[in-house]
């Protein structure tokens, strides 16, 4: 318990000048997950890599090297109906001594399943390769906010829980790109918890802001890193291409627009995580990549 407490203190550490001008896109593995599914959510806690697929399928690695540790295994949401399109770490740890705390994965699912839409699930990941569902969180989207599905990520300094998605779809030209955030639900509340607007903290659209986020966006996974919430988006194609935004949460801006369209045709940028200061990005079609350095 002593040592998570210490990589929960290094990730809370004072942030330091966020500079892409040196950063560069390379290679650092092949995935080796289930055959058939495509990949999806990441995270990385430590050296610690969770790589998720469609349907909720899950593969560990270790870091640097990206060293395959555990069979692909099942989380306790696996189903055809969980997209599993964004996995975040949250802080809390489901038993003492757990080597991961809970993880937050994105359904990102268009339709109600068991009259739940929009949901994430909490997951407790075990090394050994098992992984168990411990709280549903649902948000109650009475006043039709957003669109195809939302997505869900964690801000582990803030202890906030982000949704993001867009409004109407990626196809329409009146389509906005919205967030919402709330308090980071307790694993204490309980195995379900709803939440609604009335409990939202902010909740606002990217375009009234700061118009050169575009309206027709493809968006893919997210993660939270000194007040910035980094966002791959895109198929890696012409009309979708691969840029990764950098939005600044407390000021409400585009902090940068990172274009990885060249590099990045005819791949699909999944999710994002940070391992010593660079990017790690999922990806179909060309396995995990770093791009760094990301901070002087």
């Amino acid at each position: 318990m002593e040592k998570a407490r210490r990589e929960l203190a290094r990730l809370m550490r004072k942030p330091v000048a966020l500079d892409v001008t040196k950063a560069r896109l390379t290679e650092v593995a092949p995935l080796q997950g289930k055959s058939g599914e495509g990949y999806q959510g990441m995270a990385i806690w430590g050296d610690w890599v969770v790589s998720c697929q469609n349907q909720g399928y899950v593969t560990l690695y270790r870091l640097p090297g990206m060293k395959k540790v555990s069979s692909t295994f099942s989380l306790g949401s696996c189903a055809k109906t969980n997209h599993a399109n964004v996995a975040a770490f949250g802080t809390e740890y489901y038993k003492q001594g757990d080597s991961m705390p809970v993880l937050y994965v994105s359904q990102a699912y268009p339709k109600t399943v068991g009259g739940e839409k929009d949901v994430c699930y909490v997951e407790r990941i075990l090394p050994e390769g098992r992984a168990e569902t411990v709280q549903r969180i649902v948000f109650d989207d009475t006043d039709h906010l957003y669109g195809y599905a939302l997505q869900w990520t964690v801000d582990r300094e803030h202890q906030r829980l982000i949704g993001l998605g867009n409004t109407i779809s990626n196809d329409d030209a009146r389509n906005c790109f919205r967030i919402i955030t709330f308090q980071l639900p307790k694993l204490s509340d309980g195995p379900v918890v709803h939440l609604r607007r009335s409990d939202a903290d902010a909740c606002y659209l990217i375009q009234t802001t700061d118009p050169r986020y575009p309206h027709q966006v493809v968006g893919q996974g997210a993660c939270v890193k000194d007040g910035c919430l980094f966002m791959p988006t895109g198929f890696g194609s012409e009309k979708a291409p691969s840029i990764l935004y950098v939005w600044d949460l407390n000021k409400r801006k585009l902090r940068h627009i990172i274009d990885l369209s060249k590099e990045l045709n005819k791949v699909e940028m999944e999710d994002i995580d940070f391992y010593q200061g660079d990017a790690y990005i999922q990806t179909n079609g060309r396995g995990m990549l770093k791009l760094g350095p990301l901070y002087k």
